[in-house]
C-alpha cells in the first residue's frame, strides 16, 4: 500500500462531517401556535355562552366531544373552566347546564370589581404621563366612533372601553391587583354584553367615560373613583331591574 495514501483516518473525517451541518430545508418555516384541545374547546364554548347561549341548555360531553373530534377528557376540563367563572353549573349526575343571568350574582360581581378596580384608578390617575394620558383620549374617540349594530361592535366596544380603563389602572402598578381586575372583568362580560344587546343609552356611557378620563386628566384620585363608580352605577341601575323582572336577553343589538 502507498504510505502516501491521502485517504484520512476515519474518526478524523467523522469529526469533519459533523462540524458541518446539513441543510435544513424547514428551517425558514414560520412557528405556529399549537394549544391544547382543552383550551380551543374552552374558548369555542364560552365564546357561545357569553353571546348569548341561552340559560339551562345542557353540555353534554360525548355530544361535545364528538361535535369537536376529540375525546371527553378535554372537553371536562373546559366546562370545569367555565364552572369556575360561573358560567357553568354542573348538576350530580345529570351533566353541567349554562347558568342563568341573576340580580345576586351580578351584584356580587360588580361589587367586587369596583373595589378592585376603585383602588386601581385612585393610585394609577396620579402617575399617569402624557403619553398614557393621549392613549386613553385615543381610545375613548374610538369608543364614540362605534354604532353597536352587531356582535363584532360589542366586542370592540368592550375592547375599547377595557383598553381605556387599562391604561390608568396599569399606571398603579400592582401586577396582581391587574389579574384580579382582568379575572372578574370576563366573569361580568356576559351581564354586560346583555347591556349592550338592550341598546340602552350608550351614548351616556360615552359621556360618563368621557367623565372618568377628564379625572384621569386632572390626576385627581377622588374624582376618578368617582367617575368609575359612576360609570358601575349607570350600569346597574339599568340592568338590575331587567334581571329581576326576568326579561328575556336580546339575541343580538337592535338596530334602530
Amino acid at each position: 500500500m502507498n504510505s502516501t495514501d491521502s485517504t484520512a483516518p476515519k474518526g478524523h473525517a467523522d469529526t469533519a462531517h459533523s462540524a458541518a451541518e446539513p441543510h435544513d430545508p424547514l428551517a425558514q418555516l414560520e412557528a405556529i401556535e399549537v394549544r391544547p384541545a382543552g383550551q380551543e374547546v374552552y374558548e369555542a364554548l364560552r365564546r357561545e355562552i357569553i353571546r348569548g347561549l341561552p340559560p339551562g341548555t345542557v353540555l353534554r360531553l360525548a355530544p361535545l366531544a364528538e361535535r369537536f373530534q376529540i375525546s371527553t377528557m378535554p372537553v371536562r376540563s373546559a366546562i370545569a373552566r367555565l364552572e369556575s367563572e360561573g358560567l357553568v353549573a354542573q348538576r350530580p349526575r345529570r351533566g353541567a347546564i349554562v347558568t342563568d343571568l341573576t340580580v345576586d350574582d351580578f351584584s356580587e360581581i360588580y361589587d367586587i370589581r369596583i373595589a378592585l378596580e376603585g383602588v386601581a384608578v385612585r393610585r394609577g390617575c396620579v402617575n399617569l404621563t402624557d403619553e398614557d394620558l393621549v392613549r386613553m383620549r385615543q381610545h375613548h374617540r374610538q369608543l364614540a366612533s362605534i354604532k353597536l349594530n352587531d356582535e363584532e361592535d360589542i366586542d370592540r366596544y368592550l375592547s375599547g372601553e377595557w383598553q381605556l380603563h387599562d391604561v390608568c389602572y396599569e399606571a398603579a402598578g400592582r401586577p396582581r391587583l391587574m389579574q384580579l381586575i382582568r379575572m372578574y372583568r370576563r366573569h361580568a362580560e356576559r351581564y354586560f354584553r346583555r347591556y349592550l344587546g338592550t341598546r340602552l343609552n350608550i351614548e351616556a356611557d360615552v359621556e360618563n367615560q368621557g367623565t372618568l378620563l377628564a379625572a384621569c386628566e386632572a390626576r385627581n384620585p377622588d374624582r376618578a373613583e368617582s367617575a368609575l363608580r359612576a360609570l358601575f352605577d349607570y350600569t346597574t341601575e339599568r340592568l338590575a331591574p331587567e334581571l329581576a323582572a326576568g326579561t328575556s336577553p336580546k339575541t343580538g343589538p337592535s338596530t334602530t
